[in-house]
């Protein structure tokens, strides 16, 4: 899920136009660890934490299904 999570992330968030230091204040969520799914450094991905960012971003979890 890493490659396909971290692509949707970076994509919802340049469709917002927000920085990841928005994001990150609107989700709870660090500036470096928004980063690190970006650029695929965290294989793993808290499920609460892509909850929050989805949230933030205007989305619900089930956006992620295919």
């Amino acid at each position: 899920m890493s490659e396909h999570w971290a692509q949707i992330l970076l994509d919802l968030r340049k469709e917002s136009g927000m920085t990841r230091a928005e994001l990150s204040k609107l989700s709870g969520v660090g500036v470096n660890t928004i980063e690190n799914y970006e650029r695929q450094k965290i294989k793993e991905p808290s499920i609460y934490k892509i909850e929050a960012l989805l949230n933030a971003l205007g989305y619900e979890l089930d956006a992620l299904q295919p």
